[in-house]
């Protein structure tokens, strides 16, 4: 019992000597967390755009050694993760999945810093709230150099193609996102999600579970048409909505448009 009262004693030592020992003038871990905390307390950051509260958040979880949090906080800083898909704009990822790409070619094309970057989180504070972003790296960590850029080609991704053809009204598509299921569960072997007026979400056939894809990444990626593929036509007033992401080794395909059946533009 002595024995591991004082390791827990040296634990907690080292956790708080590594917080107190963090410089505000200095990049504390260059690869995650790359602002200083004076850069961010004194809005310095040649430019780039940090909002609240994710800038505060940024500081005091830095100094708190609430690591995982502060990953969380860099990521959101600068105000461009849609709150309502949690999808970083531009870019068809969640947060989450943008720190994966990123810890995932850190560990290809830099596995020493990455080695020593998972030390450094290793040390995360036991308030940490985002202890699952420290569990990615050290998941990752597990990969070599190589395997990691295997992994990294063949992640998921969503991109959108728009289409002309079988226009259904943006307003019905609106409808339809306002009140389909965003449940975390997995889709299954079925093709029609949700249909509302002229508007149908629809995916491709099931290949089994590990293409498979969750109602809330399905209404994520039904966002990202709807705002992405609205069109026009000529001598109407109605906005008009057809798109579809396809299909990839990742994932089955996902169709937003009035066509009741298969899964085509």
């Amino acid at each position: 019992m002595r024995s591991l009262y004082l390791l827990a004693t040296l634990l907690l030592n080292q956790r708080a000597a590594i917080a107190l020992s963090l410089s505000t003038t200095e990049l504390v871990e260059q690869l995650f967390l790359d602002f200083t905390i004076d850069e961010v307390v004194q809005n310095d950051t040649r430019g780039f755009p940090i909002v609240e509260p994710w800038a505060s958040e940024y500081v005091n979880a830095t100094q708190e050694g609430r690591f995982g949090d502060a990953v969380w906080a860099r990521y959101h800083i600068s105000g461009d993760v849609d709150s309502s898909t949690g999808i970083i704009e531009g870019t068809n990822l969640t947060v989450l999945q943008s720190i994966e790409e990123d810890a995932l070619g850190y560990r290809s094309s830099e596995p020493e810093l990455y080695a020593n970057a998972l030390l450094f989180y290793g040390n995360t504070s036991k308030t940490d709230s985002h202890t699952d972003i420290i569990d990615l790296f050290t998941t990752i960590a597990q990969q070599t150099p190589e395997e990691a850029q295997e992994s990294l080609n063949k992640r998921v991704t969503y991109g959108i193609k728009c289409s002309t053809g079988n226009l259904a009204y943006k307003s019905s598509c609106l409808s339809l996102l306002q009140n389909m299921s965003q449940s975390r569960s997995n889709i299954g072997n079925i093709r029609r999600i949700y249909t509302y007026s002229s508007c149908n979400l629809r995916v491709g056939p099931y290949h089994g579970s590990y293409t498979d894809l969750s109602y809330y990444t399905a209404h994520s990626v039904a966002r990202l048409i709807e705002d992405q593929c609205t069109y026009c036509p000529a001598c109407t007033n109605n906005l008009r909505v057809s798109g579809y992401s396809p299909k990839n080794s990742g994932h089955r395909k996902v169709c937003l448009s009035s066509k009741r059946t298969g899964c085509s533009p």
